[in-house]
């Protein structure tokens, strides 16, 4: 069935009403968080002040006279913040100046008023579509995105679909994920907690598979299609166990090494290992690494690789067995 849409335009002034009335959902589930940094944002705000076209926005119609921002959220969320004087234009900026203003360093409010207008009245080329199926949604979304820069697991993401992604986002919030795992706030931005619960999955699953990209996003299209269940309560419950396994977050609950521990805490939880117990383990196991040893040679270039992640498991496994 054809996606209906209209074409409009509206300046950004529009944009900034829309948000201060709460009709602008920037979080559905599909999207990416906020990754443009600072420089990324202020090099759209200039080109708005040289009325450089920037590329349409894609927004849907909702039920509640609203509009899910399906295509253009960093740059929405660029141009509203930078209005509210919620960051500083870049030293970096390419384009140092507008009309003999200099610009780096410079807020919304500290612009002259013709420039502050300039950015209000710049117009925004919006293609509004009509309300979607959540599976339409993400078929927008992905073919709108597949040519731009998007990481594997930004479009893996489309093919989890909502009600999934909706699981996955409880998963990432649990404590063990947000205080005791060392992940920095630019890599949860770019999903790396989600990666992790895909990776253990899997291992659990699908042991003849690696971590690659396009593994990824075919285990993701599995667990659309039901081919692949997530089981939240049982992940649930080993990171429960993990939580009071580590008190404190430990240097070595890194990424390339979370989904082998998730892997190796369900079997021992399986077991009848105590948290405790298992956690002095994994103290000991990490401890006693060489550096130049099996394990920690698959943690470097091509650690995605199944012979690889095969190997890590298998060495940290060693743990509860012998």
């Amino acid at each position: 069935m054809p996606i209906k849409s209209n074409h409009e335009k509206h300046p950004v002034s529009w944009l900034i009403r829309q948000n201060a009335q709460g009709k602008l959902n920037k979080n559905i589930s599909i999207q990416r968080k906020e990754v443009w940094d600072a420089v990324k944002k202020s090099n759209l705000i200039v080109s708005v002040l040289l009325d450089i076209p920037i590329e349409s926005l894609l927004f849907e119609e909702s039920e509640k006279k609203s509009y899910n921002v399906l295509d253009g959220k960093q740059r929405t969320l660029a141009l509203c913040s930078f209005i509210e004087d919620g960051f500083l234009l870049s030293p970096k900026i390419r384009i140092k100046e507008a009309d003999g203003q200099p610009l780096a360093g410079m807020k919304f409010s500290g612009l002259p008023e013709e420039l502050r207008n300039r950015i209000l009245d710049y117009e925004l080329f919006i293609s509004v579509l009509r309300p979607l199926e959540a599976e339409d949604r993400g078929t927008v979304f992905f073919m709108r995105n597949q040519a731009a820069p998007l990481s594997k697991i930004d479009l893996s993401l489309v093919m989890l679909g909502e009600e999934a992604m909706d699981i996955f986002e409880s998963l990432c919030s649990h404590v063990f994920m947000t205080d005791k795992i060392k992940l920095t706030a630019p890599a949860r931005r770019k999903h790396d907690d989600l990666r992790i619960f895909l990776q253990y999955m899997i291992l659990r699953s699908r042991p003849e598979m690696g971590f690659s990209g396009a593994e990824i996003m075919s285990y993701c299209d599995d667990i659309k299609n039901g081919k692949a269940e997530i089981a939240a309560d049982k992940v649930t419950n080993v990171l429960d166990y993990l939580n009071k396994a580590f008190p404190e977050k430990k240097k070595y609950l890194k990424k390339v090494h979370v989904p082998a521990v998730l892997y190796v805490a369900q079997a021992a939880k399986e077991e009848g290992i105590a948290p405790e117990s298992f956690g002095l383990l994994l103290d000991n196991f990490f401890e006693g690494l060489e550096p130049d040893g099996e394990y920690m040679a698959t943690c470097q270039s091509g650690s995605s690789k199944r012979s690889n992640v095969q190997t890590r498991t298998r060495i940290m496994s060693e743990i509860i067995w012998v």
